[in-house]
């Protein structure tokens, strides 16, 4: 079995060759000191012979050539087997001839006392141990240099003394080269094993790096495509916003005019329908926004039960349409978060509420937990199935199975109430049965001490006849009938698809932000009052959704309308500038 291991390891792979040579150096400089050490000691007991010497020189010669191998090796470090097999041949040649001179010396020692024999056979003995701890890794080297030296070593001893005693001694010494040989090829074989298991875990790890790579690179390429939607919603968000903001405006001057019930009826349809594609986009670009990161939260001081009853104000038709209603039960609480960030989380889950509801009576209740506020959100529709339940904050889903009414939408609305939540660090939780109706709950929401109570803009009622608005809007339905229905509401409108080219002598100023030129809607006012000589007021409307123009129209201090915009926002905005007030700051934060 160990003379078939031998032969099958007498084939050097490369690797066996760079660990080799990459102990050699140093081991056969250390050989030499050894070799010099036993000259002396032949010196100093055959001072008139001349072997010590030849033997010495004939070692330093031969190990001096094994060390410059070495150092030949290591720098010049063959690029495959075929470059390196050479050095391996010359290695085990010169490791031959080392062993022989070994084994040759110990004849000249056994001409002397035993103790000088003995002297020298441990130094041999040493040294062959040393060979195999240095050059297993090239079993044909270690092999042969052992078995020219040690029997010729054992051989030596018998030639000292032919007798009993020698003879013991040189079974000894060959019982020792046999235990050597053994040991070499146990060390080799470890050392296959860990070679073979270090290449088994480079391998793995090449697997897992690439595999890396390719997540990386996927996971890249689905960033990238989540932010070239997210982009597209952004850049398109105008374009599509711009005909559902006439819509709107136009609706609501036919709602102005003496007509019949059936006309009234088809116009509340058409402003509906305009509000449902209103909210399905408002929808996709929320979830647009908060995937590139464009919604950073704006806590405000409020009371939370007028801010509440502005919510159902909004929804009370929706809701009446329906055949249902919404009730309130709350308390004089004031909390501190975003007013415009949570009236979207509630405003979403009362839709759905009125969605998949409908009829139902949707009760909104507030109560105090600690030092936070929890509102609940519930109706007695027919609730949600187990099944649908696991997903109803999934991103697209839509519970339309089982006894679900079907209901328009794209499934966003309470996946952006979630990661809004998230956003605000508060907690949303559901809780539902098929026929037993839903609840949702919001928890968390901070509170903080009253202030003074401010009456909502959108609700006073103030005329606005006789006041002056310069509208501009490069969309030429948008402009009529933006100027049409401030007509209805008594103001005196100049309208422009661009800049002026001189002062109207205008009270207010209303105007898009993408005027399709080089000017857009903030340079267009800045223009404007510098032409009419003073701060006039003024409004911007725009249906952009990227961060960046959000940023840049909230630090201009303008208010700022997002299309479509309610009629009701635009007018409140209107009257405010003809009472001479400001802005309130939550108007453009909940735009």
């Amino acid at each position: 079995m160990t003379i078939g291991r031998l032969r099958a390891a007498s084939r050097a792979e490369k690797w066996q060759l760079d660990y080799l040579f990459d102990l050699s150096f140093q081991a056969w400089l250390v050989h030499i000191g050894v070799v010099t050490a036993v000259m002396a000691l032949l010196v100093y007991v055959w001072p008139d012979e001349i072997w010590p010497f030849v033997w010495y020189a004939a070692m330093c010669a031969f190990s001096g050539g094994l060390a410059a191998l070495a150092w030949r090796y290591t720098h010049r470090r063959p690029a495959d087997e075929r470059e390196a097999r050479p050095y391996g041949l010359a290695h085990t040649a010169l490791t031959t001839l080392v062993g022989i001179t070994w084994g040759l010396g110990a004849f000249g020692a056994a001409t002397g006392d035993f103790h000088h024999l003995l002297v020298y056979s441990l130094a041999l003995g040493g040294t062959a141990l040393g060979a195999v701890s240095s050059q297993h890794v090239l079993p044909r080297s270690c092999i042969v240099s052992l078995w020219t030296s040690v029997p010729l070593l054992g051989f030596a001893h018998i030639f000292h003394d032919p007798g009993f005693f020698g003879a013991t001694i040189f079974g000894m010494i060959m019982l020792y080269a046999g235990v050597l040989s053994i040991l070499t090829v146990r060390m080799l074989r470890f050392m296959r094993t860990n070679v073979d298991l270090t290449r088994s875990l480079d391998a793995k790890l090449g697997e897992i790096t690439e595999m890396a790579a390719e997540l990386e690179e996927a996971r890249h390429e689905a960033v990238e495509a989540n932010l070239s939607k997210s982009r597209f919603l952004a850049h398109a968000s105008h374009d599509l916003r711009q005909p559902i903001h006439a819509i709107g405006l136009f609706t609501a001057c036919l709602r102005d005019l003496d007509l019949d019930a059936e006309a009234q009826q088809h116009v509340r349809s058409i402003d509906n329908a305009a509000r449902s594609v209103s909210r399905l986009l408002g929808s996709l670009l929320d979830i647009s926004r908060l995937d590139v990161g464009g919604i950073e939260p704006q806590p405000e001081r409020f009371a939370l039960e007028e801010f509440l009853r502005g919510i159902i104000r909004q929804n009370a038709d929706a809701a009446r349409d329906g055949g249902g209603a919404i009730e309130m039960e709350t308390a004089d609480l004031w909390v501190d978060t975003d007013p415009a960030l949570l009236s979207t989380m509630i405003q979403n889950m009362v839709s759905n509420a009125l969605k998949y509801a409908p009829g139902s009576n949707v009760r909104i209740v507030v109560r105090r937990e600690g030092d936070r506020a929890v509102l609940e959100i519930s109706d007695d529709g027919p609730g949600i199935a187990e099944q649908d339940l696991r997903h109803i904050f999934d991103e697209f889903y839509r519970a339309e199975g089982g006894d679900a009414p079907k209901a328009d939408g794209l499934g966003l609305g309470l996946a952006i109430v979630r990661r809004l939540a998230g956003l605000l660090g508060l907690e949303v939780e559901i809780a539902s049965a098929a026929g037993r109706g839903t609840t949702l709950r919001i928890s968390g929401l901070p509170l903080s001490e009253p202030g003074a109570v401010t009456v909502p803009r959108a609700h006073r009622q103030h005329p606005l006849t006789g006041l002056r608005v310069c509208v501009v809007d490069d969309d030429a339905e948008v402009l009529a009938a933006t100027a049409t229905l401030l007509k209805r509401w008594g103001c005196e409108v100049a309208e422009f698809t661009g800049l002026p080219e001189a002062a109207c002598g205008c009270d207010a100023i209303v105007s898009d932000f993408d005027l399709g030129g080089d000017l857009d809607g903030l340079d267009v006012i800045a223009r404007l009052r510098e032409m009419e000589g003073w701060e006039v007021p003024a409004a911007i409307l725009t249906g952009r959704s990227e961060p960046e123009t959000l940023k840049r129209l909230a630090g201009s201090g303008i208010p700022l309308l997002r299309k479509p915009a309610h009629p009701a926002e635009l007018r409140a905005l209107l009257t405010g500038f003809a009472l001479g007030d400001e802005a309130p700051e939550d108007e453009t934060a909940a735009s």
